[in-house]
């Protein structure tokens, strides 16, 4: 068995009705004032007025930004950063999608600094190490940031850029799938594929370890048999629990093990259009399958994979096994509209650039110039939804 590191985990509570626990938390970390950095939505769903109810009533200050609306914008995590400055924030919390997670991490780790968020960006220089305290509570069960040390934010031309390090580890996780409930089911279905696309990428990966394999098989048995229950009944608690605890698991293989084909796909189609990242990390991953398992390579690793999702053990199997995964989960194998126009040559470029090329280099087997050429090729081939 050769050497690996695992990456630590923080404190998890889970549950239905768990918000109620964050004051008592809040209070353990060091107290308030607390800046909540939430998606806009959330405001209008009530769930952010929710949360400041329950601090108000425990004497805990408190502001809210929920300003998030899609991909966060180095310039949104700036304003983030200097109004946690403004209200001396003490701990921030993100509420909402990976999105607001990762901003909201993101502040928590630069905004005692006063640098702006691009003096970070691809790890140019480390980050500090004087960052606030920081809780996470997910409302969307998919992207794992809760227990992941990478933030991924764009430019304001709509390109990816990253900021990783332990320094962006939450100090806690509240898992409350109460709060998943208003999830719609497409929505539920994409960001749940996304859980998918951590946990098969990071037992696969070529960086793959025992901490890989255990938690990105155990999340790919758990959300195989709950993420299409949850899709099909929004009101299932207990599919809800089920996959959001799923996708916490899976962010533990991508964050000992990191991504490999689907994610650079799905990054490089997000710096071309305004697309879901859990839609396309999904059928980047469906597309490339095929190609990466006709490798002798991780064989035996993709074989695991594909029994965890319910099919034989072989690794022929598995791509197959996670197209019936998407079509359980009312995913159809086609680009969403959004890509109209896209260039074979455009997307093989985003592919190689240095944000994503990496991820490419995470596969099994070796994946050369020409095969990213090969691979833009076979993903634009996809029928493209009607507007």
């Amino acid at each position: 068995m050769s050497a690996f590191n695992m990456g630590g985990v923080p404190p998890v509570t889970f549950g239905p009705g768990r918000l109620a626990k964050v004051p008592a938390i809040v209070s353990r970390l060091g107290g308030g004032p607390v800046l909540i950095v939430a998606d806009a939505i959330l405001a209008e769903l009530g769930v952010t007025e929710r949360l400041g109810e329950i601090l108000a009533g425990k004497g805990i200050a408190f502001e809210v930004a929920a300003t998030v609306a899609g991909e966060p914008k180095q310039a949104l995590v700036d304003a983030l950063c200097a109004q946690a400055r403004a209200v001396e924030a003490r701990l921030v919390i993100g509420l909402g999608g990976g999105a607001a997670m990762d901003a909201a991490k993101l502040v928590a780790a630069i905004a005692p600094s006063g640098d702006p968020a691009s003096t970070y960006a691809l790890a140019t220089r480390p980050l500090p190490k004087n960052g606030l305290r920081s809780i996470a509570i997910p409302t969307t069960a998919g992207t794992g940031s809760e227990v992941t040390r990478t933030s991924v934010v764009s430019l304001e031309n709509g390109w990816k850029t990253w900021y990783w390090g332990e320094e962006l580890m939450f100090d806690q996780a509240v898992l409350d799938p109460e709060l998943t409930l208003s999830l719609p089911a497409n929505l539920t279905a994409w960001t749940g594929i996304d859980a998918v696309a951590h946990a098969l990428e990071g037992a696969t990966a070529r960086a793959t370890n025992p901490a890989g394999q255990l938690y990105g098989l155990e999340a790919l048995r758990i959300l195989s048999k709950h993420l299409p229950k949850a899709v099909a009944d929004g009101s299932d608690i207990e599919a809800r629990g089920h996959v959001l605890w799923g996708s916490l698991v899976a962010g533990l293989a991508l964050h000992n093990c990191n991504t490999h084909m689907g994610h650079n796909i799905s990054h490089s189609l997000g710096s071309l259009a305004r697309v879901h990242h859990g839609l396309v990390t999904g059928l980047g991953l469906e597309v490339s399958l095929p190609w990466l398992v006709a490798r002798p390579e991780g064989a035996e690793n993709y074989a695991l994979a594909a029994e965890a999702l319910g099919a034989e053990r072989d690794a022929a199997a598995l791509p197959g096994a996670l197209s019936a995964l998407m079509r359980a989960c009312e995913i159809p194998a086609e680009l969403p509209a959004e890509c109209a126009g896209l260039t074979v040559a455009a997307l093989a470029a985003e592919m190689k650039n240095d944000a994503n090329h990496g991820m490419s280099q995470n596969a099994a087997c070796a994946v050369s110039s020409e095969d990213l050429d090969e691979m833009a090729g076979m993903v634009m081939r996809l029928p493209v939804a009607a507007a």
